[in-house]
């Protein structure tokens, strides 16, 4: 709603012409209400209960998630987005540093968050960007250092899936974006 009321367009055209356009995502969309999904896409999927079967649940568009959730997009195209973030493609660098100026979530595992963007550490030392998310049948994990790595992880199975899914989808970010590190390193 600020969005619409500070620039007089929708969410949608400004993330479009912001974003979508100058970094030519072409994986990515907001729909907004139109009820048909650009494809190609793979079926997500839900488990109602513990002992249910699998229930497609493909045709909800995630606009009804409003800007918390209504776009769309490719694993490749969210590697890119993260990359010319963090590269300052975006955004001047005080913005970008207002972003990244993080406090802890109160856990144990160092993870700490800012506008938008949650940092934590890498297993092998330094730290990466990004955000987790999740919708009706998908569940994606997504991160960058600030030295050029990018690593995403989607699958098709949410609300439903178990606690083991999240945490193995963040552990294969952490070591897509570890790959290479030596064990001591410089934050």
């Amino acid at each position: 709603m600020i969005i619409e009321h500070v620039t007089g367009n929708t969410y949608g055209e400004e993330i479009e012409r912001r974003v979508i356009e100058p970094l030519g995502l072409s994986g990515t969309s907001v729909p907004g209400d139109d009820p048909t999904i650009p494809g190609p896409y793979p079926r997500g999927y839900v488990r109602p209960g513990d002992d249910a079967p699998l229930l497609d649940i493909t045709a909800v568009n995630p606009s009804v998630g409003g800007a918390a959730g209504g776009m769309i997009s490719s694993g490749s195209d969210v590697n890119r987005f993260l990359g010319a973030l963090l590269g300052g493609e975006l955004l001047h660098p005080a913005q970008l540093g207002e972003m990244m100026r993080t406090r802890p979530t109160g856990g144990s595992d160092g993870r700490r968050y800012g506008l938008g963007l949650e940092s934590k550490p890498l297993p092998r030392g330094g730290r990466y960007w990004g955000h987790t998310g999740d919708f009706l049948g998908y569940e994606t994990a997504a991160g960058a250092t600030v030295d050029g790595r990018q690593a995403t992880v989607m699958v098709n199975l949410g609300p439903g899936s178990s606690d083991a899914q999240s945490d193995d989808i963040q552990a294969a970010v952490e070591t897509a974006l570890s790959r290479g590190r030596s064990a001591v390193s410089a934050e």
